[in-house]
């Protein structure tokens, strides 16, 4: 209110008249009734009240009540706010005050209202996180830049002038032009009126900011008029006063809301009795104590603008994503733009990742955003906020009673997976999941959608573990336990599909005390759903060591039934029966031995290799000699172990008669001479046809034995598989079908059947090629057939779960190794019609393989999975069962893709733009490369023996010389004058990369929805396969023994060159194929690779899950 008429005010301040309820000047400005819901603040200087506009919503309201002792004009006042808010027009992060208004009592300032500010936010649960914190300041400072490039000082900033949203986007609020600049030293009456508004008795105020009687200020405030500040440019704020308070507002933060001065604290520190270096010293970020102490210092020229603290101090401040998402639409928009970059969020900035997806879930109208908001939430609580459930825990029960059927499942998957990760309960949490999870497992045990009900019944077991191993089974898990009863109660009596889900977590809830065997045991009553009765036997299995002795013989084994009349039921009580052996009595065993007699009597198509098992489990006891004879035959069939059930009936007797003794003779058992034939194949006792029959697929033979067996010893059968997978060699590329291969573009196909992106495609030696989408789901389509039709469907379906994260193939197993973000890997046989499953494996919870590839040893072959923890595991390609770990170094970053020899090397990249050489001999690293940009590697391709290809998510592609560190090549999607500033282009991001074998071109997939074929060997022939416009000229130039190669688009064309005239001709195919079949790709491109039978095509796969085939 002007430098001078700051000493009247403070005088005239206690003759000022009540605020009225109503207040007629606003109403009648606004034209509409202000309703007054509460009082924020009551000083004597200013009120502050919050209000409700009928259209305009919530609005906070400054009213300054005008002296009634003396008179005051405040048009210059009003002038300068009006000014100031015509300044900040567009501002980001600065929340100006909108409309000024006056009349003949009051002047009255209206803002937009935010729910919190930073003062309240310190000491709200969740507590603010490291990286949480410094985003915030980073904001203060940026907030700060922005005012003052555009001439506006802000006088007053302090933590309650910081107002945040709930997903930490802050806002600096309330400036205050009107407040003098300088105080009295010696007189603490004006630094109450005007800045003590919380009577916290803190101070933010700049030490320049206080004068001494006789300075050089007080002297010209003396001789300035009433309203002098104004007019004389040494009254007015400096940049340099914001900075100081803007540091005392950090240095507040980092303490956990304890302010750094108070004023007689600030006036000793301006007399030099304090030090910068003592004040900062409790600030436990000694890197942000370090900006403090900078941003604090007494002599005011020695502080830097807030552009360069940003500048300066860049490294300690977190690359969050929140710039992308401040200008999105909606909720819906915001939060597919952060599923899009979850791959490339770091662990320092899940937690404001996590915010943002917080802040939007719950508006998403859609229920696919929804869902990725989930995924989002897991992504993040799995980084730097593993074990804290406070931020996230609370928004997934929210989801679980979502609207739609299909959040509420993935939100119950997803409280799990989070509860899951916990290593201890804090105190607060202590009654976590007695007080908040299982009431709500109650309602939702209620669900009217019976896959929730499903899902419900799916996680008991997990979240039963999970507790007991938390609670260490005291009386939380006590009381915990009554309530997991009551809910397994309710489901037992629910439909049939609940049940069964219900089953699968029997083994747990049983272990637990939760559930009984009387629960299950009565769904063998339902006889219309043999499914549940064949999933009883199944959980005997699997529970058989929980079961005690006498719970065996005297339930569960007169309960097996083995003359049911669905065969699966049958094979399921074999199973069971066989795992109880050991729990029997030779009675009871008998019996069942007997019992079994009756597959002597009718053909034995399914169940045979368990009922050979249960045989020899029981060959110890004499049996009936139709029994024996009978394994006997099935053993001869599915190559089992012939000779030791030959050996059981020679040495057994019967029990009954001498006419029921078995004879070598009777059965017709004769010793061979054979020829053994070693199969390379590791899953050859699982897929080999029965002798005597016609394999209607054909094995892999091997040209290095030759020979036919019917018959043989096992060991020289596993002796032999051993060698010949070690001499194997792989089979000469075909060069031919490749060579001088260039891409058209022409549509010959397009295959929707995937409900979501198509993450991964792998195409097989023959004419067959897989693809995996982040529904979870693994398809095979057979490329013959687009010579008939342009609409074909996939000839097998293989359900994995999770997202689809990963897929390679192996050309002599014949097989495809896959994983999904769930955990689970997959080793598949792609056949004419089906995908068999070879082997499978569940990693750790939180654990999935990212990246996987091939290794090969003295053992053979073994599939490297890279883990998102930062680990590269071996295991054995015929079970995928663990061999060897090798640790990676975290702070390079989190991995993102691998490449493979198949024999020696591997190469892992990550996030952060950094690549490690592992030798998969040894199971060792070597040595690691970074990036010549260091942008995020998005997929890595083995070249040649010694070198790599690696794709950015910026749009480049670089070649990397392993053995001499060097990358002497880089192509680029970008322009030549973003490639120089290495401008960071998310649009180009390329997801996938293809290569023909031996050839020296590859095709990339991106963002923009491009296929991009690149020619390394001859660059100018390289050109974008699916676009109708001229062919973009391509410039090029080098740098540091690197050449650069990069699109050019706006640079016009020489007429007369070679490559322009290559360009067009292209051009112009290009456009007539597109004129004619349209195939260009809608929307980015995730997935590609290059089919090589019946022709060269390339299959693409899309963001919506379409697959197109090209030619």
């Amino acid at each position: 209110m002007g430098q001078t008429a700051s000493h009247a005010l403070v005088a005239a301040a206690d003759l000022q008249p009540p605020l009225a309820m109503g207040v007629s000047g606003l109403e009648t400005e606004l034209g509409e009734t202000v309703q007054h819901i509460k009082m924020l603040g009551s000083t004597r200087f200013m009120k502050t009240i919050l209000c409700k506009h009928p259209k305009e919503g919530q609005l906070v309201l400054h009213v300054f009540m005008l002296p009634v002792s003396m008179p005051f004009d405040v048009t210059q006042q009003i002038q300068v706010l009006r000014t100031q808010y015509t300044k900040l027009d567009g501002a980001q992060r600065l929340l100006s005050h909108t409309q000024v208004i006056s009349d003949d009592r009051a002047v009255y300032i209206l803002r937009q209202h935010m729910h919190n500010n930073l003062y309240d936010r310190v000491s709200t649960r969740p507590f603010l996180s490291v990286n949480e914190k410094r985003w915030i300041a980073c904001q203060i400072l940026m907030a700060l830049r922005e005012a003052h490039e555009r001439g506006v000082c802000h006088g007053d900033i302090k933590s309650e002038n910081i107002v945040m949203t709930s997903w930490n986007l802050i806002f600096v609020a309330d400036l205050a032009p009107f407040k003098p600049t300088f105080l009295p030293v010696d007189d603490p009456a004006e630094f109450n009126f005007y800045f003590d508004s919380a009577s916290r008795q803190y101070c933010c105020i700049a030490p320049e900011r206080f004068y001494d009687p006789g300075s050089s200020i007080a002297q010209v405030l003396t001789a300035s008029g009433i309203n002098g500040s104004y007019d004389d440019p040494r009254l007015a704020l400096q940049p340099s006063m914001d900075i100081f308070s803007a540091g005392c507002v950090i240095a507040e933060l980092f303490l956990d809301g304890n302010p750094l001065f108070s004023l007689s604290r600030l006036l000793q520190y301006r007399k030099g009795t304090v030090t910068a270096a003592a004040l900062v010293a409790d600030i436990p970020d000694k890197q942000i104590a370090a900006l403090v102490g900078h941003m604090i210092q007494l002599d005011p020229t020695e502080r830097l603008s807030a552009a360069e603290y940003l500048e300066q101090w860049a490294s300690i401040f977190p690359n969050a994503p929140l710039a992308a998402y401040m200008d999105q639409a909606s909720p819906d928009v915001r939060m597919r733009a952060l599923y899009d970059e979850m791959d490339e969020v770091d662990d320092d900035v899940c937690e404001i990742t996590a915010s943002i997806a917080c802040a939007n879930v719950r508006n998403c109208s859609l229920p696919s955003s929804r869902c990725m908001g989930i995924k989002v939430l897991m992504r993040c609580s799995r980084g730097a906020m593993r074990g804290d459930p406070d931020l996230i825990l609370p928004y997934l029960v929210a989801l679980a009673s979502d609207e739609s059927p299909r959040v509420r499942a993935e939100a119950i998957i997803a409280i799990r997976d989070l509860l899951q990760d916990l290593q201890l309960l804090t105190p607060i949490n202590s009654n976590i999941f007695g007080d908040y999870i299982a009431p709500h497992l109650q309602y939702f045990a209620g669900d009217a959608s019976v896959g929730v009900r499903c899902m419900v019944a799916s996680v008991l077991g997990d979240l039963a573990d999970t507790a007991y191993f938390l609670t260490n089974g005291h009386s939380a898990y006590e009381a915990l336990s009554n309530q997991m009863r009551a809910i397994v109660g309710k489901l037992s009596f629910d439909e049939a599909e609940v049940k069964h889900v219900l089953l699968c977590a029997f083994p747990q809830l049983y272990e637990r005390g939760i559930q009984s065997l009387s629960h299950i045991i009565t769904y063998l009553n339902d006889r219309d759903c043999w499914f549940l009765r064949a999933a009883f036997f199944d959980v005997v299995f699997a529970a058989s060591a929980q079961i005690s002795r006498h719970a065996s013989r005297e339930y569960i084994v007169p309960l097996i039934n083995l003359n049911d009349q669905e065969v699966f039921v049958v094979i399921s009580a074999l199973r069971a029966l066989l795992r109880l052996v050991p729990q029997m009595s030779p009675a009871m065993l008998w019996d069942k031995l007997v019992e079994v007699q009756r597959f002597s009597k009718q053909p034995l198509k399914r169940g045979a290799h368990e009922f050979t098992e249960f045989v020899l489990a029981n060959a110890r006891l004499p049996m009936p000699a139709q029994t024996a004879r009978l394994a006997l035959e099935i053993s001869r069939s599915t190559a089992d172990s012939e000779e030791e059930i030959m050996q059981m009936m020679a040495s057994n007797e019967a029990p009954l008669a001498s006419a029921q003794t078995v004879q070598l003779r009777e059965i017709g058992a004769a010793l061979k001479t054979v020829f053994l034939t070693p199969i390379k194949d590791p899953w050859v006792s699982a897929t080999e046809p029965r002798v005597g029959t016609k394999s209607t697929t054909p094995e892999p033979t091997s040209d290095k034995w030759q020979g036919v067996a019917e018959e043989g010893d096992r060991a020289i059968k596993a002796f032999l598989r051993k060698k010949a997978l070690e001499l194997e060699l792989p089979q000469a590329p075909r060069r031919r079908r490749f060579e001088g291969w260039r891409p058209q573009g022409t549509l010959v196909a397009e295959l929707s059947e995937h409900n979501d992106a198509v993450t991964c495609a792998v195409a097989t030696g023959s004419s067959l090629f897989v693809t995996g989408s982040d529904d979870g789901s693994i398809r095979l389509f057979d490329g013959t057939v687009f010579r008939k039709s342009a609409v074909c469907r996939s000839r097998a379906l293989h359900v994995l779960g999770g997202r689809i994260v990963s897929m390679v193939y192996h050309p002599v197993l014949d097989c495809v190794v896959c994983s999904s973000d769930n955990g689970s890997i997959s080793v598949l046989r792609p056949r004419a019609d089906e995908l068999v499953e070879l082997a499978k494996r569940t990693m750790v919870p939180g654990e999935y393989a990212v990246a996987l590839g091939f290794a090969k040893d003295e053992r053979g072959v073994s599939v490297m999975a890279c883990t998102s923890r930062s680990r590269v595991e071996f295991m054995g390609v015929a079970d995928l069962m663990p061999q060897d770990v090798v640790e990676l170094d975290p702070s390079l970053g989190r991995p993102t893709c691998m490449a493979s020899d198949g024999s020696t090397l591997a190469v892992v990249a990550t996030a952060k733009g950094w690549l490690q050489l592992l030798d998969t001999r040894f199971r060792i690293t070597l040595k690691k490369y970074r990036h010549l940009m260091s942008h995020p590697i998005t997929a890595l391709n083995m070249y040649t023996a010694s070198s790599i290809l690696a794709s950015t998510a910026s749009g480049d592609v670089s070649l990397l010389d392993l053995r001499e560190s060097k990358w002497p090549l880089c192509v680029s999607s970008r322009s030549m004058q973003e490639l120089k500033s290495n401008e960071v282009n998310r649009k180009l991001r390329i997801n996938a990369m293809a290569l023909a074998p031996h050839m020296h071109y590859v095709i990339t997939a991106s963002n923009d929805g491009m296929l991009r074929y690149w020619n390394l060997d001859q660059l100018s022939q390289s050109f974008v396969i699916n676009s109708s416009e001229t062919v973009p000229p391509y410039s090029s130039y080098e740098l540091d023994n690197t050449v650069y190669y990069c699109e050019n688009v706006n640079v016009p064309r020489s007429p007369g060159s070679s490559r322009n005239q290559i360009g067009a001709r292209l051009a112009n195919d290009v456009a007539r194929a597109q004129a004619t079949n349209n195939s260009r790709p809608g929307g980015p491109v995730t997935s590609v690779c290059i089919l090589g039978s019946p022709s060269v095509m390339l299959v693409v796969g899309l963001q919506s899950g379409a697959i197109r085939v090209l030619l």
